[in-house]
């Protein structure tokens, strides 16, 4: 495992290699040793990291005399605290809010009021104008028409000039109108001249000469004569008898036939011109026959039409006054007929009318009627609102309703910050909920720690179950002594009885069984936070249980164990190889990594230890060598003195006041013996060297220091 140090400027190394399962690192405070703890925290993420950093890191004042317990539940209830606090500035945030939401509202409803009173002023307009256009005479709305439709009206609003109105007024007076087209007869004027021309420019030709009948005039009056008189009878004009003669050379000179003819002819084409004539005038259009949307298209063509008419009437005139006159000229010809009085034809001008017939036939009255009231009603619209100061009203009314909109969007400013407020108190709730599901049940692990404290501290653990608003974690201190159940306050505990709390409650969580698949990385940063021998005691003996239990394969972790206690380091390493060999028994044993942190220049460097002879040993324990080293050679006399000085050491460290009180015979042989000046060959004493050990033994057992003893003595054979 190799820590990236490059980043930070208190080390010269740039990485530490830490590449053994049991790791030592010893050195002064300010070296760094919880600088290397936060980088392994920080840069191992594919291992369970477990870090005790004393008392602090496991424990904290709980609430009625309690103790929160483990870095989960530390971390937890500070977290938890936090998150209390922000509730509670929440909770304040929201309080202001709700002050400015009910306050938005109070306006809101103000401003509703007013709104109200103006909506009700503009409906009272509304429903007037309404019933009178449903009242009006002429039947211009439906029955049921009232304020709404004449609200939903006022986009129609449209005035009419006075024809309109009368326009309109008329239309709902109109029965339906159905014209008739004008038959179009397509009269060839210019070949009706020329017939006429031809007939005016024909004569009747004489069968013989009468010389006395030398004029047209003379001549009319004996064809006259001829055709009124009978023969025998007396002429009407001298008065005497007509001879048979005179009609025989009459009847010669006018034949009769030819006359007939031509006569006829001159007969036939003025009774066609008058049939024409007949026709033309009877084209008459009639304006009441049309709706009143098509009468200045009618009125124009009819003058149109009129004007034409007129002129193909005298036009025709002339022609029939032509023709007349041809009877007294049947034996000449007459004067032939300008081409310059043709008329225009009247064939365009009757298709237009009749495309206004049908324009006219096809309307649909109905609509109409209802297209007229829909006009006059909108007209009257137009007239109640431009009397009214409406716009203006309804102008205030809108300038309300803006108001009222940003009054409304305050609002919802304020409920959103609410919603915004609930919100995040809800999260930071189901955070709390998080950091209490964290925890787990402890009751167990506390029964585990109370066994283990119970021959050193007057006291046990009790785990107060969780309840509502409370999360795990909690524990009382119990006074063993009490009959009454009674409770130690937390304040009352040593600095060196919280920290063995917190020790063995690390460790027993490091036992307890998790969903963590990962292998753990155990760090112990400076654990001793007493300088009571018997916790010390306690913390050596669970980190070596520790450390068997990797020796032996038992848990895959990597412990790293740092202080800078030079006794804890010299106890909690004892009978750990530097290097790979063979332990006591004779067992293939891993070697341990060495680690030492020496300041140099403001700066920390590594010191790799390969030996124990490079490793620290205390006067303390020379002791114990030198007292092995008397017994090996059988000297008892000379161990009085070395046993004397350790018990000496021993209780002063551990301020023990009677160390002897259930043997005296040692105190004796201890403290006289050892004292001696005489031949230090001589018997002294008594005792063999085994004796003495056994009483040295009886002596540290009786002072609970039985494993300590055991730990020195054998160490001391090294």
């Amino acid at each position: 495992m190799r820590i990236d140090l490059s980043d930070e400027q208190i080390f010269i190394d740039n990485y530490l290699e830490l590449d053994k399962p049991i790791n030592f690192i010893f050195g002064k405070n300010g070296t760094g040793k919880s600088t290397i703890t936060k980088l392994i925290n920080e840069q191992i993420v594919d291992k369970d990291v477990r870090i005790y950093q004393g008392i602090k890191s496991v424990i904290a004042n709980g609430k009625l005399n309690s103790v929160v317990l483990g870095e989960e539940n530390v971390a937890a209830q500070k977290k938890i605290e936090a998150y209390e606090k922000e509730i509670v500035e929440l909770e304040d945030s929201k309080l202001n809010f709700e002050a400015e939401k009910q306050d938005w509202k109070d306006k809101i409803i103000s401003k509703n009021t007013e709104i109200s009173r103006q909506s009700r002023k503009i409906k009272s307009f509304y429903s007037e104008s309404a019933k009178k256009i449903k009242n009006n005479p002429l039947h211009i709305a439906v029955p049921s028409y009232q304020s709404p439709n004449f609200e939903k009206e006022l986009k129609y609003a449209f005035h009419l000039s006075e024809n309109e109105k009368n326009d309109c007024r008329k239309y709902l007076k109109t029965d339906e109108k159905i014209a008739k087209k004008i038959s179009i007869r397509k009269n060839n004027f210019v070949e009706i001249l020329e017939t006429t021309n031809s007939l005016l420019e024909s004569k009747v030709e004489e069968e013989q000469c009468v010389i006395r009948l030398d004029s047209d005039d003379k001549k009319k009056f004996a064809q006259t004569g001829i055709e009124i008189h009978e023969r025998g009878e007396i002429c009407s004009f001298c008065g005497n008898p007509i001879p048979d003669k005179v009609f025989d050379e009459l009847e010669t000179f006018f034949s009769v036939s030819k006359i007939k003819k031509f006569e006829t002819s001159l007969e036939n084409k003025i009774r066609e011109i008058k049939q024409i004539r007949s026709e033309i005038k009877s084209i008459t259009i009639k304006e009441d026959d049309f709706y009143l949307q098509f009468h200045d298209d009618i009125r124009n063509y009819k003058d149109e039409l009129e004007t034409i008419i007129n002129e193909q009437d005298r036009f025709l005139t002339t022609l029939e006054n032509a023709l007349v006159s041809k009877f007294a000229q049947l034996f000449s010809a007459s004067t032939l007929i300008s081409t310059a009085i043709l008329p225009k034809s009247s064939e365009d001008i009757i298709l237009k009318y009749n495309n206004i017939v049908e324009c006219n036939n096809s309307e649909n009255l109905p609509w109409l009627k209802n297209f007229s009231r829909d006009l006059l009603r909108f007209d009257l619209i137009h007239t109640y609102v431009s009397k009214s100061d409406l716009n203006s009203q309804l102008k205030q009314l809108s300038l309300l309703k803006n108001e009222e909109s940003q009054l409304i969007k305050k609002l919802s400013e304020s409920e959103n910050e609410i919603e915004k407020v609930e919100k995040q108190i809800s999260e930071i709730h189901s955070k709390i909920l998080i950091e209490m599901e964290k925890t787990r049940s402890e009751k167990k692990l506390a029964n585990n720690i109370n066994k283990k404290l119970k021959l050193y501290v007057p006291f046990q653990l009790e785990h107060v179950e969780a309840k509502q608003g409370n999360h795990q974690g909690y524990y009382r201190i119990k006074d063993v002594f009490s009959q009454n159940d009674e409770y130690r306050d937390v304040n009352s505990l040593s600095k060196g009885e919280k920290n063995i709390i917190g020790f063995l409650y690390f460790i027993e969580k490091l036992n307890e069984q998790t969903d963590s698949q990962l292998d753990k990385i155990i760090i112990f940063d400076d654990p001793m936070d007493s300088n009571d021998d018997m916790m010390q005691y306690i913390i050596v003996t669970e980190i070596q249980e520790l450390m068997k239990q990797i020796d032996k394969n038992k848990r895959n972790d990597i412990l790293i164990i740092m202080t800078h206690n030079v006794h804890f380091y010299i106890n909690v390493k004892y009978n750990r190889l530097y290097k790979d060999g063979k332990d006591r028994n004779g067992a293939h044993k891993s070697g341990d990594k060495f680690i030492r942190l020496q300041k140099t220049d403001f700066k920390t460097k590594f010191k790799i230890l390969d030996s124990e002879g490079q490793d620290f040993s205390t006067s303390y324990e020379l002791l114990w060598k030198e007292l092995r080293f008397l017994y090996e050679y059988d000297r008892p006399n000379l161990m009085l003195n070395s046993i004397r000085r350790i018990i000496e050491t021993f209780t002063k460290f551990n301020k023990i006041d009677d160390f002897y009180k259930d043997n005296r015979e040692a105190q004796k042989l201890f403290n006289v013996n050892s004292h001696s000046i005489d031949d230090l060959e001589a018997d002294l004493n008594g005792k063999n060297k085994e004796q003495i050990v056994g009483l040295l033994k009886e002596c540290f057992k009786s002072n609970g220091a039985e494993r300590h003893y055991q730990l020195y003595w054998r160490s001391s054979n090294k």
